[in-house]
């Protein structure tokens, strides 16, 4: 759990670290909270997965080769339930296939080995969130983008010509641009 005398440089970057080993669980903590993050921890799976329904968690940093459940399962059912939280896996095995697998099934953001180096740990997780952030960002663009067509449908279906008196503005201002840029 979040140590109270950290202070979060980063309120509302919220980070689930998932390990059957409490020692990874415990320095991986001990790091994210040190760089200004609010870290929970789970022993496994099933636990995490609680979380995620009960707490806004963003990112979730989970080992692989846990005894309940993989890291590919879990992460598949991260996609499933929560597919806005973003999802770095670590292990000590790296093979190919799992790699392939855990980027295909769980649509895994990043892929780091065990043992980890912290400066790896800050990079990755900092451009997590900036991926995050824009994904947001994006989404609440397409939301607005939505509100405003739907209006714009509504208008043109309430007052037909006041659109059909916008099309014939918009072809004399194209005309009177393309007159302009013959002239030059």
């Amino acid at each position: 759990m979040a140590n109270p005398a950290t202070v979060t440089k980063f309120p509302g970057r919220t980070i689930l670290v998932v390990d059957d080993e409490e020692q990874v669980r415990t320095a991986l903590t001990s790091l994210l909270e040190r760089e200004g993050y609010t870290v929970t921890s789970a022993e496994g799976p099933t636990e995490g997965l609680e979380i995620l329904r009960q707490q806004p968690i963003k990112l979730v940093i989970s080992d692989h080769n846990m005894p309940d459940m993989s890291g590919i399962e879990f992460f598949r059912l991260i996609r499933e339930r929560h597919p806005h939280v973003c999802r770095i896996m670590l292990t000590g095995d790296p093979e190919r296939e799992t790699i392939i697998r855990a980027v295909n099934e769980g649509e895994v953001y990043r892929f780091l080995p065990k043992p980890w180096n912290n400066t790896t740990i800050r990079v990755t997780v900092y451009f997590a969130f900036e991926a995050i952030q824009l994904e947001e960002e994006n989404r609440r663009l397409v939301k607005a983008l939505r509100r405003q067509l739907q209006f714009v449908r509504t208008l043109e279906r309430d007052f037909p010509y006041l659109a059909a008196l916008a099309r014939q503005e918009e072809a004399e201002l194209l005309l009177a641009q393309a007159d302009r840029a013959g002239e030059e």
